[in-house]
Order: C-alpha cells, then structure tokens, then sequence
C-alpha cells in the first residue's frame, strides 16, 4: 500500500487522469490560440487594403470602368401590345434553367474542384458572380461572417456566403449564427435584377474586398475578369428589361357607381383570394406563391377591420408576368374572376384611361403573354423559377 491509503494501482490510474485533462486543456488552448491569431489577421487594423478604409476605391472602380462602360442611365422600354418579332421564341422542353451559351459567362478553374461548387440554390453561374476560396486551415464561421459584413455590407442584399464541409461533406448557406468551422468558401453575387445591372463599383468592392479575406485567412482565390462580368451583367439585364411586363386591369362600375367592400370581400373569398399584409387580395398556386393580386382602384391598402363600411371607386387585377408559372392559364383565372366581378357590380373590364376593353384586346393581352414566357424559356428562366424568381425582384 503506497502512502496516503492508495495503492500504486490507483495512483497510476490518477496521475493518467491528470495527464489526460492536461492533455485536453492544452489542445483547446492551442484551437483557442489558432482561432485567436486568425482573427487577429481577419480584422488587422491594415489601412492601406481595407476597402472600408478607401470609400468606393475610385482607382480600382476606373480601372473596371475603363474595361467595359456602364449606360445604365438608358431608361427601360416597357413591353406594348405592337407585332410580335418575327422570329417568335420557342419553349425549351428539357434543362431549362441550364444558361444558354450566349449568356454565361466564362469562368475558369479555380481554388476548388469543378465538382466541388456549390449547387444552384446557392450560387448560380446565369445570375452571379461566383468566386471560390479555399483557406489553408479551418476558418470559424463566425469570423469570417463579421469579416465580410465589414468589408461587404453594402452589397449584403445581393451576397450569398456557403461553406463546404470536410470529409465530404455539403454546400451550405451561411448565416450569423452559424458555429461550424470551414476550409471551402463560396461568396456568389448577384450581378442583375429590376434595379440593373451590377456596376463597376460595386464589382471592384466586391473583387478588393475578397482579395484583401483570402489574404488575412491564406486563401488560395482566382477572380472571372472584370469586363466579362460586366459584359454578361449587361446582356442578361437588357434580356429581362425586354420581357418585364406588368399587368394591370381594372373592373368599374358602367354609371360610376362604388362598389361596396362587404360584397367584394365575399366575391374574393369564393373565388380563393386571401387579404395580406400589403393591403391587396392574392390569389395563390399550388406552392403558396402569389398569381396575381386584386387591390383598390384608387390605391388604398384594403384592411380586414372596419372594411365592411367601405365603398370602392372600382378594382385593380395585376399579374408580375416574369414571376408567375403559366401565365396565359394564370390569365384565364385573373379574367374569371374579374368576369364574376362585372356580373356582380354591373361592371365593366377598363384599362389605366378607362377605356373599355374588348375580348380581342384581353386575348391579345394573353398572346403576349405567352410570346414573353416562351422568350423566357428559350433563355433558359422559365416564369416563376428560381432564376426568374430572382431576377425580377
């Protein structure tokens, strides 16, 4: 018996415990030392590359500028009901969001395997600009998202971040909360919606900004030039302007007499329009997704409470054509229920001016419809999906 009542036996089994915990403590304060110093190079008080530090960073804005000039002052034509081109677009029947070779834009290899990029729902070679980083050891999650909102919040809006998990793991979004650790990166921008087309500044910010991250986490980083960005921006953007069709008619009463809401509420519930946040009746497919909308004539955001009292000059029906699958049969609906409106309200269909409108004319309205969606398909966004989903918002 070994002194102190325990015997080597037990001894030798406490001082392996020891040697244990000791051994633990000191890993995790080697990870805790690891993360420590990576942070200190993520948020290094380095002024002379920290894009925050130089504004819009005029000289690097000019030399994109000086590859490809950017005229988005052109105002956007809305679609009219003139002939159709002569070389009518057709429907693509088979990948149809796969990005026609005229508008994808060139991208090389880069710090990751090509299998290794992260699916569509993350970064999508038709709509971003997609640039891989591969650091030389785990880099927490949490740093390098305080990291990129530093250096990029301003292009937050229109910024997707994923990371890859090791051994073979998958693409996932990342978030604030996230507390894994990750080697791969993805950062996906935007380059086109209904504002436009992604310009020279904000690319350069976006370029500069990856630069300067993939230099404090020592990232391998290779960037698609500039000027093809650009280019594709531009192309992809004049593409949706000339397909961005909004429709909007109108039911009123033939002696311009109001409509009363009771009624209208019941009409829209029959007919399985639901009142939402934004003041306007909606009807819904399948997925929840909005079809096309009715609202006040007049503009005013209708209200659950207290609109049983009101009286309406008449009613709007808008369909978001590019944002809306099958849109022609879309259009049936929207004119089944504005058909059911007239009869209720001795009512009339009318345009913006009030001018009654034909069946001739709200079938032109749907051919045109249809000749829009087909274009789209053709160019690989079909009505209503991701890419159009996107695109047009």
């Amino acid at each position: 018996m070994a002194p102190g009542g325990f015997s080597e036996l037990q001894l030798s089994l406490i001082g392996a415990g020891l040697a244990a915990v000791a051994g633990v403590w000191g890993y995790n304060a080697w990870q805790e030392y690891r993360q420590r110093k990576l942070a200190q190079r993520i948020f290094r008080d380095d002024r002379a590359s920290d894009v925050l530090m130089q504004g819009d960073n005029p000289a690097a804005a000019d030399a994109v500028e000086g590859a490809f000039e950017d005229d988005r002052g052109t105002a956007r034509i809305e679609p009219t009901l003139a002939a159709s081109d002569d070389a009518e677009a057709t429907a693509q029947t088979t990948d149809r969001e796969s990005p026609p070779e005229s508008l994808v834009q060139p991208r090389g290899e880069t710090a990751a395997e090509q299998s290794n990029q992260p699916p569509a729902e993350l970064a999508d070679d038709y709509v971003d600009c997609i640039v891989l980083l591969e650091a030389a050891e785990l880099v927490a999650a949490p740093l390098l998202w305080a990291a990129q909102r530093q250096l990029l919040g301003t292009l937050e809006g229109r910024l997707c971040w994923s990371g890859l998990g090791d051994s073979g793991g998958q693409w996932r979004k990342l978030h604030a909360h996230d507390a894994a650790s990750y080697r791969h990166f993805c950062a996906a921008l935007q380059i086109a919606d209904r504002s436009g087309p992604i310009n020279a500044a904000d690319l350069a910010r976006f370029f500069d900004a990856l630069r300067q991250l993939a230099g404090n986490i020592r990232a391998e980083i290779e960037l698609t030039a500039a000027a093809d960005v650009l280019a594709h921006a531009q192309e992809l953007d004049e593409f949706c302007a000339g397909v961005d069709w909004r429709i909007g008619i109108n039911v009123i009463n033939r002696e311009d007499q109001p409509f009363g809401a009771a009624r209208l509420i019941d009409l829209a519930t029959e007919t399985s329009l639901w009142l939402k946040d934004d003041g306007m009746f909606h009807a819904e497919d399948a997925s929840g997704l909005t079809v096309f909308t009715l609202s006040d004539l007049g503009g005013q955001p209708l209200a659950a409470d207290g609109m049983g009292a009101l009286t309406l000059d008449g009613v709007t029906f808008s369909i978001d054509v590019p944002r809306v699958a099958g849109g022609p049969q879309a259009f049936d609906r929207l004119l089944g229920v504005a058909r059911r409106m007239m009869e209720t309200f001795d009512g009339i269909i009318v345009d913006d001016q009030r001018n009654p409108l034909s069946d001739a004319m709200l079938a032109a309205i749907r051919a045109k419809i249809e000749e829009f969606q087909q274009k789209m398909a053709a160019n690989r966004i079909p009505a209503g999906g991701r890419r159009a989903l996107r695109l047009y918002s």
